[in-house]
C-alpha cells in the first residue's frame, strides 16, 4: 500500500470527482504508484484521460515544486497519439537520459507526423544539456546525428525539419549554418520563423544583422521572434533597433521586446523601459515595471566586492578591509635560536634565577600554594 494517503483516497474516487487537491497528491509518485494510477485511469474514457493529463502538464509548468514525471513516462506507452504528445510536453524538462533514445526513436520511426514533431521539439532540452557538457559523448552524438539526419533530408516534412533545426541549433555547429540560411531565405512562413528562432538559440552574434532585418518584417510573429533572438545575441549597441518595437502595433511584439531589452540589460535598457511606463497599454506598463526591477536587482548583484576591487579600495592584496600590509616586510622568526636560548636558561619557574638571587628574591615553588577548601562554606567559625 502506498504511504501517500491522499493518493490512496484518489484511487477510490470516481474520475469525475477528481479535483485540484487530488492532482497535487499525484506529485512525485514512485513507479509502483504510477502503475496503479495508470490502471485506475485506463478504465476511463479517452476524453477524461486526456483532460487529466493536460491538467497535469499545465500544473507541472506552473508549479515547479510539483513533479509528475513517473506518470508521463508511464503514459508514453498508452495507445493514443494525443495522450503521448501530452506526455512528451510534460517531459520537456526531464533530465532522464533514458528518454533520449525514446524521443529519437519516435522522431525517426513513428508514422504520426504530430508525434515526430513533438519528439523533435522536446529534444531541445537534451540539446541544451549536451551543449553544456552535462551528457556523455554518446548521448550528445546521438542527439546531434539524429537531428541532423532530419534537417538534411529534403524528403522529410518541412515542419519536422524546422522543429529539428531549432533543437539542433543549440550546438551552434558550422554544418548547421547552411540550413539556417536556407530557411531564412525561404518564402515559407514556418521556415522563416524557425530560422530566426534558431539564430537566437545558437547564441552566435554572427546572426545579428539577419535578425535586425526581420525586426521590420510584415508578419508580427516574425517581428516577435526577431525581437526575442536579438535579446539573446544582441548588445547595448543594438538597443536602438528594439526601441522602435516598443510602439509596435502588435501587443505581443511590444511585450517580447520589453523582455529582450531586459535580457540585454544596462543603463540604456533602463532608460528605454522607463519610457514604456508611459504606455497606454496596462500590460506594457506592468511588464516594464517588472523588467526594470529585474535589471536593477542584477546590477546590485554586480556590486559584490571582488579581490581586485578590494585591492583598489584598501591598497592591499588582502581582501580584508582595513588591513594594509603594503610597505611592510614580514617578520622573520628564528625558532632555532629561540629554542637554544630557552634550553640554556634551564629555568622552568621552580627555582631561583640568578637575577632574583642577586636581588634577594626567592620565587619559591609556584606549585606550593594554599588550595581553597572543597566546600567554600566549610570553615571554622571560631577563627
Amino acid at each position: 500500500m502506498s504511504k501517500n494517503i491522499s493518493f490512496e483516497n484518489l484511487l477510490n474516487k470516481n474520475v469525475k470527482e477528481i479535483n485540484y487537491k487530488d492532482l497535487v497528491s499525484l506529485s512525485n509518485l514512485n513507479d509502483d504508484e504510477a502503475s496503479n494510477f495508470f490502471e485506475y485511469i485506463s478504465k476511463c474514457s479517452l476524453t477524461e484521460i486526456l483532460e487529466i493529463m493536460n491538467k497535469l502538464v499545465q500544473i507541472n509548468q506552473q508549479e515547479s515544486y510539483l513533479e509528475y514525471e513517473s506518470i508521463f513516462k508511464k503514459f508514453l506507452s498508452y495507445p493514443n497519439d494525443i495522450i503521448k504528445i501530452s506526455c512528451m510536453k510534460g517531459l520537456s524538462e526531464s533530465e532522464d537520459r533514458k528518454l533520449i533514445n525514446i524521443f529519437v526513436e519516435i522522431m525517426l520511426e513513428e508514422e504520426s507526423l504530430e508525434l515526430r514533431n513533438q519528439a523533435a521539439k522536446v529534444l531541445i532540452g537534451f540539446s541544451f544539456r549536451a551543449f553544456e557538457k552535462k551528457l556523455i559523448n554518446s548521448d550528445s552524438s546521438l542527439i546531434f546525428d539524429s537531428l541532423f539526419r532530419i534537417i538534411s533530408n529534403v524528403n522529410e516534412p518541412i515542419s519536422l525539419r524546422m522543429n529539428a533545426l531549432e533543437s539542433i541549433s543549440i550546438f551552434n555547429h558550422e554544418s548547421i549554418d547552411e540550413y539556417i540560411l536556407y530557411a531564412w531565405n525561404s518564402e515559407d512562413f514556418y521556415s522563416k520563423k524557425s530560422s530566426i528562432v534558431s539564430m537566437g538559440l545558437s547564441g552566435d552574434i554572427k546572426w545579428t544583422n539577419y535578425v535586425i532585418k526581420d525586426l521590420s518584417h510584415e508578419e508580427p510573429k516574425i517581428r516577435c521572434e526577431a525581437s526575442k533572438s536579438l535579446g539573446i545575441i544582441g548588445t547595448e549597441n543594438e538597443l536602438f533597433h528594439l526601441e522602435k518595437l516598443l510602439e509596435d502595433e502588435d501587443l505581443n511584439v511590444q511585450l517580447s521586446t520589453i523582455t529582450s531589452i531586459q535580457n540585454i540589460g544596462g543603463d540604456k535598457a533602463l532608460n528605454l523601459l522607463e519610457k514604456s511606463l508611459l504606455s497606454p497599454e496596462p500590460l506594457v506598463v506592468e511588464q516594464s515595471k517588472l523588467s526594470i526591477q529585474i535589471i536593477k536587482e542584477e546590477q546590485n548583484l554586480d556590486l559584490v566586492v571582488t579581490p581586485e576591487m578590494a585591492q583598489n579600495l584598501y591598497g592591499s592584496s588582502d581582501i580584508q578591509p582595513g588591513i594594509d600590509l603594503e610597505g611592510y616586510d614580514p617578520l622573520e622568526i628564528n625558532f632555532d635560536e629561540i629554542n637554544t636560548t630557552f634550553s640554556e636558561s634551564n629555568d622552568f619557574g621552580t627555582g631561583i634565577t640568578e637575577e632574583a638571587e642577586e636581588l634577594g628574591l626567592d620565587r619559591g615553588d609556584p606549585f606550593d600554594i594554599d588550595l581553597l577548601p572543597e566546600d567554600l562554606f566549610d570553615y571554622d567559625e571560631d577563627n
